[in-house]
């Protein structure tokens, strides 16, 4: 995903940052509130790029909690989307919040 042109682009005005419905309500379930995930797509970082879309890591400003979000911009469409965002599961993600963790076989 162009984080950089999204951002960039979001900052001009040239397009809109929509929040999904599933975003919106998958954050508040873990404390999140809308300008804690406004803030990570202006400042997080991407950790995973799924092509039009990246999965970005962001510390909460108040309380430094780690969020993840799911942004995702389709070039020529005029919004950006939160597609969901969350607070990572510890027993799925390594310390650093930035790499899942090997799942066991059984």
């Amino acid at each position: 995903m162009d984080l950089i042109k999204a951002r960039r682009l979001l900052a001009q005005g040239r397009v809109v940052l929509r929040f999904a419905d599933h975003a919106i309500i998958e954050g508040r379930k873990d404390g999140l509130t809308s300008e804690d995930i406004e803030e990570a797509v202006f400042h997080g970082e991407i950790i995973e790029d799924y092509g039009t879309r990246g999965l970005l890591l962001y510390f909460t400003r108040s309380d430094g909690i780690p969020c993840h979000i799911v942004l995702e911009y389709v070039p020529g469409t005029a919004e950006v989307t939160v597609v969901t965002t969350y607070v990572p599961d510890a027993k799925l993600w390594h310390p650093d919040w930035k790499n899942r963790k090997r799942r066991k076989r059984k």
